[in-house]
């Protein structure tokens, strides 16, 4: 660009800055930029060329006239992207795009003349009455080719003109070369033809292909203030409807491709597709159904064509554009793993996929699954699957999704170490170096693998607890032998397992602890207690080792008798002041011990009391007598009861002598005594003479454990003999004795007695 060039444009810059100021259209809003546009126009007449913009964005358009000079300009442009057509009868038009501002400052842009001689044609239109149609938009297009507002489409360099009263319009000034005609008129399809014949019919729009459409909100209520339309892209002619009440109605042509439209302000447009007309058809439309329509854009399925790619592609404030397709889109709604963008699952596995999340901005989606979703399931191997998604106009995209069926199980491996110290590097398990409590296990999982990827590691400790990870550490708190687990799962969901056997050393004793107790006499526990003469229960299974394994219990009952087990029983035959001491000694499956002791002090048990109130028997007895002993029995039972017969029996002189009589105190007799009752037993003695002692004892063969012992009564007896000489004979013998005993003593005491 020459210097002379830029100082125009700077100048013509400030020209328009300073009128911008004046007129107060620079906005004091600085959140939106804004650019100012100049641009230059190279031809051999540069003046009085149309410049019109659309940005593409908001579909804001505006046209300005060319100076003397071929200078343009725009004030006031935001930042983006517009397409630009400069036309001017005579020459050739050009499409132009800016990207703004970084396109700033704009290329000159040249325009070459259209093709021109001095030939002239009138053309001549009518309906299928024969008669001239006034007002019609003729059409005259050379082969000469021109820039359309479609990037890339050119059309034949267009001239048009309106015909008249007549039915004619008239062009001059053209080549001798043959020029094809488009003919657009209020209420006809549009005609199409060449010069080489000018008289154009056009047929009425009619009924005879009637479209009854009806616009339904996402309620469901009709609308009546819709817009309704239709692009007749066999033609490339825009058609609007004809509204009564609620109901819309268009009228194509037979066999052309239509595409109806149905807005509205407050929702997103619908659009349908009638491939080929033929006949009347009511269509039912709902706005608002697709989400990704844009309420300020029509979208057409292709560019224009037969002329109408010269046309402004604008409807009133909506832009015309090109359908760009839908965007398909698909995702896996089952469970799997992701990997470098593919998708593993375990072979045979089954995939669920959506394809929901495809759009289109003319809606209508079908889909190549014959729905939204799909269900499959893969072998072995890596697979693609694809969606193909076709929109109302038939527009189509794929989409893909690669899945990886893994059939090969991950290998789980570890290692283990252990550490004493957290400074410490540790060693090697080797089977006896890892105690209980103090020593902190590694578990190093890092040389498992898979051909695919390992997704998780689980552990199991054998003790109640787990963890995760590839690398972890663990503290047994309590010795054995247990089983680690190390179960890998890949990607797939294939899973493997390791499992190591870890001995855990015990290095803690057990703890003793017993307790004890009696049954009293209905049979209830007392704990903490004993009682002499009766079972006293030991248990120490409240004794505890962080082993878990069965304990060894020895007993001393401190009365010189030893047990065994966690459970024995004993009985303390006897009481002491001091009681006795119990002494448990337990040990664990590593030999170590623990002691524990109690001083137990029996109780007295209760017993009953049993003794002689009184024995009796005839008195004045010869010898040979038979005498009758009688002996009364009373017994203290209140606390305790005789629960075994015993006996009562008589001697003679003393309880280590000759037994003259027994009785049995059993059956109704036992039951008296044990009620309070006193019983009476008898028996029968002959006596013998002379002066004796008989002796009764209540439990001679000592059956009834008693609390008092003393059970016996003895009473003196005198019996005579049969023959009295042999008394008188003995009495004399006595006396004789007795006075040689006195002669005796006063002999030995003979000098006391007389000095």
């Amino acid at each position: 660009m020459t210097q002379k060039r830029n100082s125009r444009i700077a100048l013509l810059a400030v020209a328009m800055l300073l009128s911008g100021a004046l007129l107060g259209l620079i906005s004091e809003d600085s959140s939106a930029a804004q650019d100012n546009a100049v641009g230059f126009i190279s031809s051999t007449d540069s003046s009085g060329v149309s410049v019109t913009y659309i940005n593409q964005a908001t579909g804001a358009t505006a046209s300005v006239i060319s100076l003397d000079d071929g200078s343009y300009s725009f004030g006031n442009l935001v930042d983006g992207e517009y397409s630009v057509r400069y036309s001017k009868a005579g020459y050739l038009s050009v499409l132009d795009t800016w990207s703004l501002p970084s396109d700033l400052p704009l290329d000159e842009v040249s325009m070459g003349a259209a093709p021109s001689n001095s030939s002239s044609l009138t053309v001549n239109v009518k309906d299928g009455d024969d008669a001239d149609i006034n007002g019609a938009t003729v059409y005259l297009m050379s082969s000469t080719t021109e820039d359309s507002w479609w990037t890339n489409i050119t059309v034949g360099y267009t001239v048009s003109n309106t015909t008249g009263g007549d039915g004619n319009a008239s062009f001059a000034s053209l080549t001798s070369e043959q020029y094809e005609i488009r003919v657009e008129a209020s209420g006809y399809a549009t005609a199409f033809g060449n010069t080489s014949e000018t008289n154009i019919v056009m047929e009425a729009l009619g009924d005879t292909n009637k479209q009854t459409v009806r616009v339904f909100d996402p309620s469901g209520s009709p609308l009546g203030d819709a817009t309704v339309f239709m692009y007749d892209a066999t033609s490339s002619t825009w058609y609007d409807s004809t509204k009564v009440g609620y109901t819309y109605y268009l009228q194509p042509t037979t066999s052309s491709e239509v595409y109806v439209y149905a807005y509205h302000e407050n929702y997103t447009p619908s659009v349908k597709k009638i491939a080929s007309v033929s006949g009347t058809d009511t269509h039912n439309m709902d706005v608002n159904s697709n989400l990704a329509a844009d309420k300020d854009i029509i979208y057409i399925n292709t560019a224009p064509s037969n002329g109408g790619q010269s046309m402004e592609p604008l409807s009133g404030d909506r832009m015309i554009k090109l359908n760009s397709g839908p965007t398909a889109s698909m995702s896996v709604t089952s469970e799997t793993t992701e990997m470098d963008d593919k998708h593993v699952i375990a072979a045979n596995g089954i995939v669920n996929f959506s394809a929901s999340s495809s759009n289109s901005p003319v809606g209508g989606l079908t889909y190549s699954w014959g729905s939204e979703t799909f269900t499959d399931s893969y072998v072995a191997g890596e697979h693609t699957v694809e969606v193909i998604v076709t929109d109302a106009f038939g527009a189509q995209d794929t989409a893909s999704i690669t899945i990886v069926a893994d059939g090969v199980n991950p290998l789980a491996a570890f290692t283990a170490t252990v550490k004493t110290n957290a400074g410490l590097d540790g060693m090697d398990y080797n089977g006896t170096n890892l105690d209980e409590d103090i020593n902190t296990v590694i578990f190093n999982a890092s040389t498992s693998s898979d051909l695919v990827g390992i997704a998780s590691y689980s552990w199991d400790f054998g003790d109640e607890s787990s963890d995760s990870g590839s690398i972890v550490n663990h503290i047994f708190d309590n010795p054995g032998t247990y089983d680690v687990v190390l179960t890998v799962t890949d990607t797939a969901g294939n899973s493997d397992t390791e499992t190591m056997p870890v001995m855990v050393n015990d290095i803690t004793p057990p703890s003793a602890l017993f307790s004890w107790f009696y049954l009293n006499e209905t049979g209830s526990e007392i704990s903490g207690a004993s009682m002499e003469g009766e079972v006293t229960f030991f248990n120490a299974t409240g004794s505890t080792d962080n082993s878990g394994e069965d304990l060894t219990y020895s007993w001393d009952f401190g009365d010189g008798s030893e047990g065994t087990g966690a459970t024995p029983e004993h009985i303390f035959n006897g009481t002491t002041d001091d009681g006795f001491n119990v002494v448990l000694t337990i040990t664990d499956s590593s030999g170590k011990e623990d002691v524990t002791t109690y001083l137990i002090k029996p109780a007295l048990k209760l017993r009953p009391d049993i003794y002689i109130v009184s024995m009796s028997f005839s008195d004045n007895l010869e010898e040979g007598n038979v005498v009758t002993l009688d002996a009364t029995v009373k017994c203290l039972c209140e606390d305790a009861k005789i629960d075994s017969a015993f006996e009562v029996a008589f001697y003679l002189d003393n309880l280590e002598g000759t037994v003259i009589g027994t009785a049995m105190i059993d059956g109704s007799d036992l039951l008296a005594l044990n009620n309070g009752t006193n019983v009476n037993v008898t028996t029968t003695w002959t006596a013998v003479s002379g002066a004796q002692t008989i002796y009764v004892d209540a439990d001679s063969t000592n059956i009834v454990d008693e609390s008092i012992e003393k059970n016996e009564l003895s009473k003196l007896i005198t019996v005579s003999a049969k023959d009295d000489s042999s008394d008188v004979t003995s009495m004399v013998m006595i006396l004789i004795i007795a006075l040689s005993a006195v002669g005796t003593v006063a002999y030995i005491y003979r000098d006391r007695l007389f000095n």
